[in-house]
């Protein structure tokens, strides 16, 4: 005997996909460092808003590191419903003589190697390739 439930009852809707998490149109202001060496110390930016990303909708990235500012391509591919793939750069930038501050230098140098990203927590982790460290970033809402 055929079923006769409706065709939008529980058993016969189609499932809904998760959303695809996305990083365009939004920006974040660094957290922390933490490289995964035994014993290091997280690196904290002297300012957050020193060091700030931000994710253009056709695909530009915006970048301020501490006093110098820069632009470039970013791409970031979903492979799961928290994160995936991330390629920065090359990403053009001034280069004024900021005052020191340990986060600027690892930063700038670290920022093209960047291989992956994961949302967690309402916070933005952006990882180094062989788990090397991990830059934490918090939303900047408008």
């Amino acid at each position: 005997m055929p079923s006769t439930a409706p065709a939008n009852s529980p058993s016969t809707a189609p499932a809904t996909a998760a959303a695809t998490p996305t990083l365009a149109g939004t920006s974040w202001r660094l957290t922390s460092f933490q490289a995964n060496d035994d014993g290091s110390q997280a690196l904290r930016p002297a300012s957050p808003d020193a060091f700030t990303l931000s994710f253009g909708q056709d695909g530009r990235l915006a970048v301020k590191l501490d006093c110098n500012r820069g632009n470039g391509p970013w791409q970031a591919v979903a492979t799961d419903a928290t994160g995936g793939t991330l390629s920065l750069g090359p990403v053009a930038t001034t280069r004024a003589m900021c005052p020191p501050d340990a986060v600027d230098s690892r930063l700038a140098q670290d920022l093209p190697a960047l291989r992956t990203w994961r949302l967690q927590d309402n916070r933005l982790h952006t990882g180094l390739p062989a788990d090397a460290g991990d830059y934490v970033w918090e939303r900047i809402t408008p």
